[in-house]
């Protein structure tokens, strides 16, 4: 996986009001250690516990907050929201709606951005209500497999890392493909670690 942009914040002209935009993310690193807990309540390791508010203040500083989570039912994407929204309430930022869905468990990329389009159904034009920027919280293979057919090349997403897509559409209930969106940025923890950047 390669990053478009650096690690700082992302420019103000391509964080303004530029329609919609969808933020697909691997859920934090997840600890393996007790065998006797099944794959849906596996919670995060030490790592997770540290990449998630990393990834949030990113986010924060970048000036994509979503509006929206739609969030796998597992144990460890919901805490990966969890302490996302936790940093996000803690540094007084808006904090977003959060979802739970069972279909987004290990769910394949067509169910991805189905859910993602059935959301937007409900809808209207003129719905204030309506998100503007969704974070979609889910696992591997799928989340890779729909951030590479946005993308129309492959891309493998490691544990907590993201992309941002400009979402050229009318509205969520348009079908987004790799015509209509465009990358704004991928990024990882070990990317922004890397340049030296440290969450509070």
């Amino acid at each position: 996986m390669t990053n478009s942009t650096s690690t700082s914040p992302l420019s103000a002209e391509s964080t303004a009001d530029q329609g919609y935009r969808l933020l697909l993310m691997r859920h934090a690193k997840s600890d393996w250690s007790d065998g006797d807990l099944t794959d849906h309540n596996r919670p995060l390791n030490d790592r997770g516990l540290r990449d998630a508010p990393t990834m949030a203040r990113w986010l924060a500083e970048s000036g994509v907050l979503p509006d929206q989570i739609l969030c796998s039912s597992a144990a460890r994407t919901q805490q990966t929201a969890a302490l996302m929204q936790s940093y996000w309430e803690n540094t007084k930022q808006e904090t977003a709606k959060l979802q739970v869905l069972p279909q987004l468990y290990l769910s394949p990329a067509e169910t991805i951005l189905e859910t993602v389009q059935e959301l937007g159904a409900g809808f209207g034009d003129a719905d204030a209500q309506k998100p503007r920027t969704i974070l979609v919280l889910a696992h591997n293979p799928g989340i890779s497999h729909a951030a590479s057919s946005l993308l129309g090349h492959p891309t493998g997403l490691p544990t907590a890392a993201l992309v941002v897509l400009q979402c050229l559409v009318s509205g969520w209930a348009e079908p987004l493909t790799s015509e209509n969106t465009q990358l704004i940025v991928e990024m990882t923890p070990k990317s922004i670690q890397r340049d030296g950047w440290r969450p509070a």
